[in-house]
């Protein structure tokens, strides 16, 4: 028995060092430090680990009476061969000098993945050699300040680019992103500096943003697909044109098939041709998610319409209602409506989430079913605080109303 395990033990070990520098990087850094005790042979082999991970784990498993910032010197010191990903986010994790120095270790010519996540306190201004890492693909920065040198020429290879609280010139982003020609995945979280956003990217095929901004361009992107935009200020739907030079940007993307927006976004497209349709056309959009959606206000309502209209290949919508007091003027505005008006030939699927049954939502459900020759599924998920019986009350009227497509099923997507 013994013999047979210490076999097993000499076949792995005895693996290639490519195979095993594998192994250990599909691991947790605790756990691949933590092979050092398996004998005297793999003591050392954790140091050639590919993938350099400092997260919760690692705080919970070394720290202790540890300093972080000792562990992280030391590891690196000790690492050799290629190091491909670096990333820095344990809990509470503040800036420091320590981090340039540690950045000035990772070896410039294969770093792939980069993450710094800053938990709390003040900014981090990255070091100038961070923009020496030509080989990166991912790159995610946590409440960092961005201020590439004046000799940076992009990261060529970079596909994916995460910022959230990240301070920088304006200017410098629009360059920074023109100069990344093979960026794919672009996600802006609560960047306060970015005011108009101009957007250059052949490549990019998604675009996630939450924040605020004043307008947005693409300039040249072709290739984009997916666009989510969200705000954390109402302020900027104050301003005149706002919501239809949105809208006229987004319709100038040739490939974009799913969006998603909150409704009250849209209030100012009563003036471009709501309920009716914009002047402007998503040809090509075949998902649209509306979140946050005021079932008392009749220019959300209205202007959700004229979205929905004016998208003719539209073919799955998504809502998240949110409703609280009943209007009788929006339903009777509901009501109003023709289904001859525009008939959604093309959609197929509806999503109705947070769904509390009240007169304005089932007249808006009740239009949908009239208007969509070609719906499969109307899926209903109750708002557990509102309904009482699981939503069965509201399934049985809603099936009770005429439907443009004899293929359409309602269903609670809660029950499914």
């Amino acid at each position: 028995m013994r013999a047979s395990r210490k076999s097993e033990a000499d076949l792995i070990s005895n693996l290639p060092s490519s195979i095993i520098e594998n192994i250990l990087g599909c691991l947790p850094l605790r756990d691949a430090v933590r092979t050092s005790i398996l004998s005297r042979e793999w003591r050392y082999k954790w140091v050639t680990c590919p993938y350099l991970v400092f997260d919760f784990w690692f705080d919970q498993m070394f720290l202790g009476n540890h300093k972080l910032e000792t562990l992280v010197y030391t590891i690196l010191k000790f690492h050799q061969g290629p190091l491909l990903k670096f990333a820095l986010q344990a809990p509470d994790f503040q800036s420091s000098p320590d981090i340039d120095r540690w950045i000035d270790l990772l070896p410039n010519d294969n770093i792939q993945d980069f993450t710094l996540h800053i938990s709390r306190g003040d900014n981090h201004r990255l070091p100038s050699q961070l923009f020496a890492f030509h080989q990166l693909r991912n790159l995610k920065l946590y409440k960092c300040a961005f201020d590439p040198p004046s000799t940076f020429r992009g990261f060529n290879k970079l596909v994916n680019l995460d910022l959230q609280d990240v301070v920088f010139a304006p200017e410098t982003f629009g360059n920074f992103v023109s100069c990344c020609t093979s960026l794919e995945r672009l996600r802006l979280m609560e960047c306060s500096s970015l005011d108009c956003i101009e957007i250059d990217a052949p490549k990019l095929k998604f675009f996630e943003f939450h924040g605020v901004f004043r307008s947005i361009s693409f300039k040249h992107s072709p290739l984009l697909a997916e666009v989510l935009i969200s705000f954390s200020s109402m302020d900027f739907v104050r301003e005149d044109r706002f919501s239809f030079d949105l809208i006229k940007s987004l319709s100038c993307l040739p490939e974009l098939e799913d969006l998603h927006l909150q409704a009250y976004v849209l209030e100012g497209l009563a003036e471009y041709g709501a309920p009716k349709k914009l002047p402007v056309t998503l040809k090509t959009l075949k998902t649209l998610h509306l979140s946050d959606m005021y079932f008392e206000k009749i220019d959300e309502i209205s202007c959700a319409l004229c979205l929905i209209r004016s998208s003719p290949s539209l073919q799955k919508l998504e809502i998240t209602a949110f409703t609280f007091d009943v209007v009788e003027a929006v339903a009777e505005f509901l009501r109003s409506q023709k289904s001859s008006d525009c008939s959604l030939t093309h959609l197929k699927t509806v999503n109705m989430q947070l769904f509390s049954g009240a007169e304005s939502e089932m007249e808006f459900v009740k239009y949908l079913l009239a208007s969509a020759t070609a719906l499969e599924e109307m899926a209903i998920s109750p708002h557990a605080g509102n309904v009482s019986d699981g939503g069965e009350s509201i399934l049985n009227k809603l099936k009770q109303f005429p439907r443009a497509s004899p293929r359409a099923e309602i269903v609670n997507s809660e029950k499914k």
